[in-house]
């Protein structure tokens, strides 16, 4: 795997110095020859080496800024969401708390009333307690 990226960059830098150097095409008695360096002899003509392209396109920069700052309002838009379900989370629990401590005090109370309830009354409020007692263990495992 080494091997054929090794190759391909010896290439590479092999090229691209080809392209700063003029090549002569030499023909002598019907033979044609390619090199470096100027005819010793027979018909000479240079040919011109193409520029190469520019390394960096313009437009891939620009695409790159667009991509990027898509990704980042992508970002920004996904961290207010998760902020918002943050919150909105933190609110359901305060909602959620504040309602476990109204049924403790509900239960609370109704003890105490069970405590004070006289012959004809005493029954119905045990049950009110037990009531609330299987309201709060229902809605607030804890």
């Amino acid at each position: 795997m080494r091997t054929p990226c090794f190759l391909f960059a010896i290439c590479a830098g092999l090229a691209g110095h080809a392209g700063a150097q003029d090549i002569y095409k030499c023909v002598k008695d019907g033979q044609t020859s390619y090199s470096a360096t100027p005819c010793a002899g027979g018909q000479l003509q240079i040919l011109e080496v193409p520029a190469a392209p520019p390394a960096i396109d313009k437009g891939a920069a620009t695409r790159q800024e667009r991509v990027a700052s898509q990704l980042e309002a992508a970002r920004k838009k996904q961290e207010q969401l998760e902020d918002q379900a943050r919150e909105r989370g933190a609110r359901q629990r305060e909602a959620h708390e504040k309602h476990c401590a109204q049924l403790r005090l509900d239960q609370k109370w109704a003890a105490q009333d069970a405590v004070g309830a006289g012959d004809k009354t005493r029954d119905a409020a045990q049950l009110k307690v037990r009531r609330a007692g299987e309201r709060l263990a229902v809605e607030c495992l804890h």
